[in-house]
């Protein structure tokens, strides 16, 4: 069966408490020792410094096989010393109290990517509010706010507030608010003022119209989605302009947040081999969150995962015809999104079937047949598999148990094309450990949205640009600003993000000229 192309890989490591405020103390590198190895492993090694210094080790295990085994015979030598020797000089050490941090040469902060002078337009328009349910007074979140037949856009956040940055060329547009299931609202840009503004959207009541009510099979639904692909998505590659953010929690406490402008190269639906490349532009991430407690909870690979909730160009196995057969589907209602007649299709896994299934839905235009916007989750079952997909490592004795993970993908219909507009993960993990008296529940969270788009003029996205399903997202990323996005549309924080948000600091220049924050560890 193909791979649950929406699965993070999650890794969890027990840490020692330390404090990633404070500067590093690199004396602990230049501390002298004579150590005496033969035919023993790196891990034993480390030890034999351990106990002589007090000072231990953390380190990638995916960069460095502890089990290999080295002869030493090292007299009146540094540290730093001992560990270019046995390390042949391919890595860097960052000293946080007591422990050395052994990491890659590689992970560097990348260099920002400057805006092309050339295409900064003579002004931005900002258009601010909420978004609320005209019957319910409730926020709608994930409401889509883009130009009228144009690539710019953004999307509501969980409260229903949102920004969307106009250039000043574009005067003569239209604003188009859209949410399933709710008549679209539009307001010329022209009429925009700085003033923020609550847009009530009414929830739509759907009629057929007599002569398009017909008898369909959803299975009909779903051969007729596959059949129109290359129909209704983009046959040729596009470079989209997006916001990504990742935002972990521990029980009640932020410990993480990260986001970044990127670029991806979206390759063509025509080919399904060709995957998507996504580099970095700009970032920031919060310096003063809550530290993690006992556990380091890091997501590897993010950005490079989310692409493949384009559920569409993956064909994940709930639209594969070869694992059809795991599924039932049921054609459930009809809503209205962007003003077009909608299909409902529900789908969940047959009993007994043994593999990681999803459950959820998918909404399909009646009209072209294009998938516009899923909703899916693991299965029970494939909670099971999940354990082991999900999790890439964790300490021993501990319990690490996936609660659920669900995921989100929407399209955005553009000069009679669909293209990819915004995907979501949501996964939560139960970690217990009796030993160490820890029940914590993790809880992760990933948006992309693509707030812009243009036809891939050929320019070639250098490979130590690009994320790879090994990095980590949030030992990249480093500083923090007021103003820092400029003219790039992001996803509005939260009110609850919002307070997270008030601990960032202006002090700190990058993740690694301050005290970096570890990256995938192993505490010795």
């Amino acid at each position: 069966m193909k791979p649950a192309c929406g699965f993070f890989l999650i890794v969890f490591l027990l840490l020692m408490k330390v404090s990633f405020g404070q500067k590093e103390n690199n004396a602990a590198l230049e501390k002298r020792i004579t150590i005496e190895a033969r035919n023993e492993t790196i891990s034993s090694v480390l030890d034999k410094i351990s106990a002589q210094t007090q000072i231990f080790f953390s380190y990638n295990a995916a960069l460095i096989d502890p089990a290999k085994k080295i002869d030493a015979s090292l007299s009146d030598k540094t540290i730093k010393e001992i560990l270019d020797i046995i390390f042949e000089s391919k890595f860097v050490y960052r000293v946080l109290d007591d422990q050395i941090i052994i990491t890659n040469t590689e992970l560097v902060p990348i260099k920002k990517k400057e805006p092309d002078s050339t295409k900064i337009t003579a002004g931005i328009i900002k258009f601010s509010g909420k978004i609320i349910d005209r019957e319910e007074k409730e926020p709608l979140p994930h409401t889509s706010i883009s130009i009228l037949k144009k690539n710019i856009g953004t999307i509501s956040n969980s409260d229903g507030e949102f920004e969307l940055k106009i250039p000043g060329t574009m005067l003569e547009d239209t604003v188009v608010v859209s949410c399933l299931g709710y008549k679209q609202y539009r307001i010329p840009i022209q009429n925009i003022t700085d003033k923020a503004e609550t847009i009530y959207l009414q929830a739509s009541s759907f009629q057929l119209k007599e002569i398009k009510v017909t008898v369909i099979n959803p299975q009909e639904i779903l051969t007729r989605i596959l059949s129109k692909i290359t129909l209704n998505y983009p046959r040729n590659p596009e470079i989209m302009t997006s916001f990504y953010r990742e935002v972990l929690k521990q029980d009640n406490n932020y410990i993480d947040i990260a986001e970044a402008v990127m670029e991806i190269r979206k390759a063509s639906y025509d080919n399904a081999f060709l995957e998507d490349k996504v580099k970095f532009i700009k970032g920031r991430k919060s310096q003063n969150v809550k530290p993690f407690q006992y556990v380091d909870f890091k997501i590897q690979g993010g950005p490079y995962y989310i692409t493949k909730l384009d559920v569409v160009k993956t064909v994940d196995s709930f639209l594969d015809p070869e694992f059809r057969d795991f599924y039932k589907y049921s054609l459930e209602e009809t809503v209205e999104f962007n003003d077009r007649d909608t299909y409902i299709i529900r789908f969940r896994p047959k009993e007994k079937v043994d593999y990681p299934t999803y459950q959820g839905k998918l909404y399909v235009d009646m009209s072209s047949f294009a998938l516009v916007h899923a909703e899916f989750e693991l299965s029970r079952s494939g909670l099971k598999f999940a354990h082991q997909s999900l999790i890439k490592k964790k300490p021993k004795d501990f319990y690490v148990r996936p609660i659920n993970a669900n995921y989100k993908v929407s399209y955005r219909r553009s000069d009679g094309k669909w293209h990819l507009s915004n995907a979501q993960a949501f996964v939560n993990f139960r970690v217990k450990s009796k030993k160490d008296k820890i029940n914590s529940l993790f809880q992760s969270t990933s948006d992309l949205l693509i707030t812009d788009l243009r036809a891939d003029d050929k320019t070639q996205f250098r490979r130590d640009e690009l994320f790879k399903p090994k990095d980590i997202f949030t030992e990249i990323i480093s500083n923090y600003d007021e103003s820092f996005w400029g003219d790039y549309n992001t996803i509005k924080p939260s009110e609850e993000l919002r307070k997270a948000l008030k601990n960032f600091t202006l002090e700190s220049d990058t993740l690694f000229n301050g005290s970096p924050k570890p990256e995938v560890l192993i505490t010795k």
